[in-house]
């Protein structure tokens, strides 16, 4: 199996590339947050807690600590089109969230520490695309798999990187190509590669396809922390090792 390591996270772009970072000291950079979000100077999961963070205050890291009542998504005020995106996590026991390219195409994060048999429901996996008017058991299509689990035990700090190329459209709208997650590196390794959307997956904010839109974190599914998100608008189209 050929495995790809990333040793920049965000590759030979950002030597060409200006990188721009998204400021935790606040909130002020996301669309009118609710209440489970929040920035800390510091955060910790205890290893047999399920879904819980505590946090310390300061800045720096991004907080999502959802309850029944506030559990929202969270939003960038920037849009973008094609992206390359690195960002650390640090996810509890059996939490769950979600990246959404322009709002519209997840990347998931999960606690997968330990699967065995993956789907596209993992970390790092791209999640399917949904159809309530199929069978039972076929409404989920398109979604992609990790080629293997390099997932950190819960509690502790990952990193993923995402290479991201938007849709293209013609000057009348009509789309010319389909979105494509060039590659997904989780940990240090590239998992994903060269995958195709054919549309929007499951729980997209937007029901229509666009040249641009925001960047969507998952807030409803469980706690997550976020820190060091860096990323460039200019994009190799092609998966890299990530060493030159």
């Amino acid at each position: 199996m050929l495995l790809f390591a990333a040793v920049n996270p965000l590759g030979s772009n950002a030597q060409t590339a200006a990188t721009n970072q998204i400021s935790f000291n606040d909130l002020s950079a996301f669309k009118t947050p609710s209440e489970n979000w929040s920035v800390a100077g510091s955060v910790k999961a205890d290893f047999n807690k399920a879904n819980t963070l505590e946090k310390k205050n300061g800045a720096g890291i991004l907080l999502n600590v959802p309850d029944k009542k506030k559990n929202e998504d969270i939003f960038t005020n920037f849009e973008h089109g094609d992206i390359d995106l690195s960002v650390d996590f640090l996810m509890p026991k059996g939490s769950n969230s979600g990246i959404y390219l322009q709002g519209r195409y997840e990347i998931q994060l999960l606690d997968s520490w330990g699967n065995e048999k993956l789907s596209p429901g993992d970390l790092g996996g791209i999640y399917q695309r949904w159809d309530d008017s199929k069978p039972e058991g076929q409404k989920g299509y398109e979604g992609v798999t990790p080629r293997l689990n390099v997932s950190r035990a819960p509690g502790l700090w990952q990193n993923i990187r995402i290479v991201f190329q938007a849709p293209k459209f013609d000057a009348a709208g009509k789309k010319t190509a389909n979105a494509r997650v060039v590659q997904v590196v989780l940990n240090g390794v590239s998992i994903i590669e060269n995958a195709e959307l054919q549309g929007p997956t499951r729980g997209s904010a937007f029901p229509n396809e666009a040249a641009m839109g925001p960047i969507r974190i998952q807030g409803d599914h469980g706690a997550v922390a976020f820190k060091n998100f860096k990323y460039t608008t200019s994009v190799n189209t092609k998966a890299t090792d990530g060493t030159k």
